[in-house]
């Protein structure tokens, strides 16, 4: 199996708020079946560390494991972002990925 560095950009326009807790309840499952090493949002512009306030959503960021992009299309087509046509899957990037450090966080 292989890690991939994977974006997914959100189509324009769109509002993933209503569906965000149905897409986060589903993070510790990927994560503890070893498909998801790295996951998070991506935005526009740089968070106001001064404010609670987060910029606009921009799409996803994943460290996945998988053997090829057409697995990595299928698992990202099960997410309620794509179903709710958030994530635009036509132009996500997956990249194979060697990661030479990682610094675990805590889910919360």
């Amino acid at each position: 199996m292989t890690e991939w560095v994977v974006i997914v950009y959100d189509k324009p326009n769109t509002d993933r708020s209503k569906v965000r807790p149905q897409h986060v309840a589903a993070i510790p499952a990927a994560v503890t079946a070893g498909i998801v090493t790295n996951v998070g949002a991506i935005f526009h512009t740089v968070p106001n560390p001064a404010t609670d306030e987060k910029p606009p959503f921009a799409g996803s960021a994943f460290n996945l494991i998988a053997e090829s992009r057409e697995e990595i299309l299928e698992f990202l087509k099960k997410d309620i972002y794509a179903k709710e046509g958030i994530w635009d899957l036509d132009s996500f990037i997956a990249y194979p990925y060697s990661c030479a450090a990682r610094v675990e966080k805590k889910l919360p």
